[in-house]
């Protein structure tokens, strides 16, 4: 989940045909209105003309939404349609498309087709009223709350957010996540959601749900097993004190980051090889062969990296682990930003700075430390 506020004086202003227009969101950020390579744009516009052309943007899909006017919008030689005040209209961005009429305050979602997105007004109560969305989890999601009049206090999650007229929230999420979006306050508000559900390749549902043992579709025993033991080495974090620097340039989408997390987060292989290594020196009870025992720890623990631990990822890691990743250099805005995220994060440096309460991120910043290497993150 991404939470973005943008305030009147960090919105981009720009000239239009017909007058003025706000920037009041865009994803993926690093985009470019100019250079058409976002997915969905969020702008407010006003102008003083009594008629006017709206810019052609082929590929993508518009809702307009008049804020304050009232015009008559024709769209080619297809239709025209007569709006008033909070009435809006959706069409084809890639249609030329005429303003008739003076458009003082206008809200706009333009979203590359293939997106389903909406607009509606909304007003604010001192109760908190979840917002609700008609998208399923599987998608990716991106909410917008932009302030009309009064105050809105936005709660999602943990965090809370004040918002005044003018400003606009933006709440991202990748599949899986759920929004826990509500609002309270005194006011009036535009809400607005744009979905976008990655298509899945041909056989790929099917093969998610087949249990771990299976060969087709995602590959092969070996292969499977190679990508797990790969995915061990990376993700353990004793084995980080001895890899190589780098980064194998390879995504792990929201399902398989979560498996390696929980995995992490609850030792389930250093919990079942402390398990193991204890039972080979249980003879020493007995009166056993100290030497045997070591002897027997040292032969389990090859065991245990070898066939044990990558069984285990086996069992807990989403199947075909295969269609769970891909190349950085392949990914699409909404697998951009939670690779970005993903890759910010560092749980294992917030943990230490908790543990030793310290704010200071140098003070973990010796690289020639093994705390250094246990904790950094690659880039």
């Amino acid at each position: 989940m991404r939470i973005r506020i943008n305030k009147p004086e960090q919105q981009k202003e720009s000239q239009w045909s017909g007058g003025k227009t706000w920037e009041l969101g865009i994803f993926p950020e690093s985009a470019s209105y100019l250079d058409r390579d976002f997915v969905w744009r969020l702008s407010t516009a006003s102008s003083d003309r009594e008629e006017s052309s709206f810019s052609k943007l082929q590929g993508y899909d518009r809702i307009l939404m008049v804020l304050e006017g009232d015009v008559v919008l024709a769209h080619g030689d297809e239709r025209s349609v007569h709006l008033g005040e909070m009435e809006q209209d959706r069409f084809d961005g890639g249609v030329k498309t005429r303003c008739f009429g003076k458009l003082t305050r206008d809200y706009n979602l333009i979203m590359a087709q293939g997106c389903e997105g909406s607009l509606r007004t909304a007003e604010v109560a001192s109760e908190a009223e979840k917002v609700t969305s008609e998208a399923p989890l599987s998608d990716y999601r991106s909410f917008g709350v932009y302030v009309l009049e009064g105050y809105v206090v936005m709660n999602c999650g943990e965090r809370s957010e004040m918002l005044h007229p003018g400003e606009q929230a933006m709440v991202d999420l990748a599949p899986g996540e759920d929004e826990h979006l509500s609002l309270m306050g005194e006011g009036r508000c535009v809400l607005a959601e744009v979905a976008f559900a990655v298509e899945e390749e041909a056989g790929e549902p099917a093969a998610a749900e087949e249990a771990p043992g299976n060969t087709e579709s995602g590959g092969s025993f070996f292969s499977e097993y190679g990508t797990c033991m790969r995915l061990l080495m990376r993700n353990n974090r004793w084995f980080r004190v001895f890899r190589r620097e780098g980064n194998d340039g390879i995504y792990y989408d929201k399902a398989l980051t979560d498996a390696l997390r929980i995995l992490e987060r609850r030792y389930i292989t250093t919990i079942v090889w402390a398990i193991g290594a204890f039972l080979c020196f249980v003879p020493l009870v007995l009166n056993g062969n100290p030497f045997g025992c070591i002897l027997a720890a040292a032969i389990f623990s090859v065991v245990h990296i070898l066939l044990i631990a990558p069984r285990i990822y086996w069992h807990f890691l989403p199947h075909p682990i295969s269609a769970h990743m891909k190349p950085v250099d392949e990914l699409n805005a909404f697998e951009r930003l939670h690779h970005e995220e993903t890759i910010a994060e560092n749980p294992q440096l917030d943990r230490l700075m908790r543990k030793y309460k310290s704010d200071d991120e140098n003070y973990f910043a010796d690289e020639d430390s093994i705390l250094y290497r246990l904790v950094r993150k690659d880039k």
